[in-house]
């Protein structure tokens, strides 16, 4: 019982750094280069596709989708952390 009070208190972390990278990165849109951007979003989707479902109930059809949601979102996440990283060296 108690570690799964532990678990949510983790996932609604997860989900609120996850809104606040959304924030982050629409509110900055015009200012920063569009990796920074498309990076931030990335994070954050794959943080409440992966954290999302274990606050809230949902049906079982949905839990392939959102798991595919989930891997492709990291995917371009670190695809975006590369490129980044490459750009950093070369500059």
């Amino acid at each position: 019982m108690n570690a799964r009070l532990h678990a949510d208190k983790l996932a609604y972390f997860f989900i609120a750094f996850a809104i606040y990278l959304l924030i982050r990165a629409f509110a900055t849109a015009l200012i920063i280069p569009l990796v920074n951007v498309l990076l931030y979003v990335s994070i954050a989707t794959s943080l409440l596709a992966s954290n999302v479902p274990r606050v809230i109930d949902i049906p079982l059809h949905y839990a392939y989708p959102i798991r595919c949601v989930e891997f492709f979102t990291f995917g371009i996440a670190i695809v975006c952390f590369i490129v980044l990283c490459l750009k950093h060296i070369w500059t």
